[in-house]
């Protein structure tokens, strides 16, 4: 017995001494492990406004590293129920391994062609009278990168959204006054966003009180440009005397309005720029 023991010592001794060769043998196969092929799109959202997006840009981040010969995009399209289309491949960047020495920024331009070609969904080609499409409907765009060596695939978890928007949608700089009926008049002066409902409507946040839950459905009058007030959240909105519209000249929206709470009228006065 006691011969036993010591040939098992004997044993664990050497596995240890054993142990770093296997480690170096596994080390040794996983550093030809392929790598590389991650791409990152720089436009991650695009507003596509319904009449007026003749064309718009998607940019692609390729950062340094192993040699990527194109990076392929393939769309989707989601409709206004859930249902998505097939995917087919929406077009290519070429990279020609410029990647290698330093980051590399690439742009396709695309169209309303581009995005519905090969597209079906529901067994039927997309229209080509995009507006026929409805608002909160969208494209995803996912990216696949070619490497240059072997011509081996990768795909990339991260993707553009393209969703169908109105004219309106969009992020704008808000100023102008809220006046409290014995407060007194507050400025206001921040960025608000123009979330798409229909053709001619948008919810905006009312005045400075986005963050207290305050919003409203602003209608666009696509004949007269004038701009009334509907479902107004947690209080009803009212137009002011003075009119309300919208110029499509500058983008810009001029508002007036106001709701009654417990000491008179609160009236909000403001002009929304739209952001480039």
């Amino acid at each position: 017995m006691r011969n036993y023991f010591k040939y098992l010592a004997v044993v664990l001794i050497g596995s240890i001494f054993f142990l770093p060769s296997c480690i170096e043998t596994d080390d040794l196969m996983t550093s030809n492990v392929s790598v590389g092929g991650l791409v990152t799109p720089v436009t991650k959202n695009v507003p596509y406004k319904l009449g007026a997006t003749p064309s718009f840009d998607v940019s692609v981040l390729v950062p340094v590293g192993p040699a990527i010969q194109k990076v392929e995009m393939y769309k989707t399209f989601t409709d206004i129920t859930g249902k998505k289309s097939n995917t087919a491949l929406l077009g290519t960047l070429d990279v020609n391994s410029a990647n290698t020495s330093k980051d590399f920024t690439g742009k396709v331009t695309l169209k309303y062609a581009d995005l519905i070609k090969d597209l079906t969904i529901g067994g039927k080609a997309m229209p080509a009278n995009e507006g026929l499409l409805n608002i909160g409907e969208a494209w995803t765009i996912t990216f696949t990168s070619v490497m240059a060596n072997d011509q081996r695939k990768v795909n990339n978890g991260a993707t553009t959204n393209i969703g169908v928007a109105n004219a309106y949608a969009g992020d704008y700089q808000c100023v102008g006054v809220f006046t409290h009926p014995t407060a007194g008049p507050r400025p206001i002066n921040e960025k608000k966003f123009l979330k798409p409902l229909t053709a001619y409507s948008c919810n905006i946040p009312v005045g400075d009180l986005g963050g207290s839950g305050y919003f409203v459905d602003i209608v666009v009058d696509p004949v007269t440009n004038t701009v009334t007030y509907k479902n107004g959240t947690p209080a009803e909105i009212i137009a002011s005397a003075e009119r309300s519209y919208y110029e499509p000249s500058t983008g810009k929206f001029y508002l007036h309005y106001y709701y009654v709470g417990g000491t008179g009228n609160r009236v909000i006065d403001e002009v929304y720029t739209p952001i480039k």
